[in-house]
C-alpha cells in the first residue's frame, strides 16, 4: 500500500479469501510520509477476520530527510495506531541488515517479536532470529504467470495457526 490506496487490493483480497489461503496485507512504510496518515491509509483498506495474518510493516528504507531517531518515532507511531485498532502486535517486515542496523538497537522492537526477514543471499537461513523467511524474489507459482516471493515459515502448523488473527 504504501501513501495510496492499492488499487487492486480488493480483487486481490477477495481472491485469496476465496481460494482459503492464509492471506495477510502489508504496508510499505514510507519514511518521509507522516505514520498516522499511512496508517489511516492501511486501515481504511484492510478488514482482518478470525485466521488471517496480523499486519505487516515493510520497513526498508530510510530517507535522506530523516534521522534513525525520527523513523523510529514514526514506526513506533504506526505500529500503536495499528495494534489499537486490530488488537494484535503487526509482523515486521525488513531485510536482514536494516532489521539488525535499525531497529534491533531500539528496545522497544522487542515487543513485536514476530520478524520476517527478507535476504535472498546464499546463505542457509538469516543470522538474526526471524519467524518468516523471504528467501528468494524468482519463485515460480503454478497458475501464475509471474515469478513471485518464495517464503517459508519457521515453526510447526500449530505455530503458524497461532500467531493468526484471533
Amino acid at each position: 500500500m504504501g501513501t495510496e490506496k492499492d488499487k487492486r487490493f480488493k480483487e486481490n483480497w477477495t481472491g485469496a479469501t476465496k481460494s482459503k489461503i492464509r492471506k495477510g496485507a502489508y504496508h510499505y512504510y514510507w519514511s518521509n510520509v507522516n505514520s498516522a496518515k499511512q496508517a489511516a491509509i492501511f486501515i481504511d483498506q484492510v478488514v482482518l477476520n478470525q485466521g488471517d495474518l496480523p499486519p505487516v510493516l515493510d520497513i526498508e528504507d530510510i530517507s535522506n530527510v530523516q534521522n534513525k531517531a525520527s523513523l523510529r518515532k514514526g514506526l513506533k507511531n504506526w505500529i500503536a495506531i495499528i495494534e489499537d485498532h486490530y488488537g494484535v502486535k503487526p509482523i515486521i517486515y525488513s531485510g536482514e541488515a536494516f532489521y539488525r542496523d535499525i531497529l534491533m538497537p531500539d528496545s522497544y522492537f522487542d515487543e513485536y517479536p514476530r520478524v520476517w526477514i527478507a535476504n535472498y543471499n546464499r546463505v542457509n537461513a538469516p543470522r538474526i532470529a526471524w519467524d518468516f523467511w523471504q528467501y528468494s524474489d524468482r519463485f515460480p507459482v503454478d497458475g501464475i504467470k509471474t515469478l513471485v516471493d518464495g517464503n517459508v515459515f519457521q515453526g510447526s502448523q500449530h505455530d503458524f495457526e497461532a500467531l493468526l488473527v484471533p
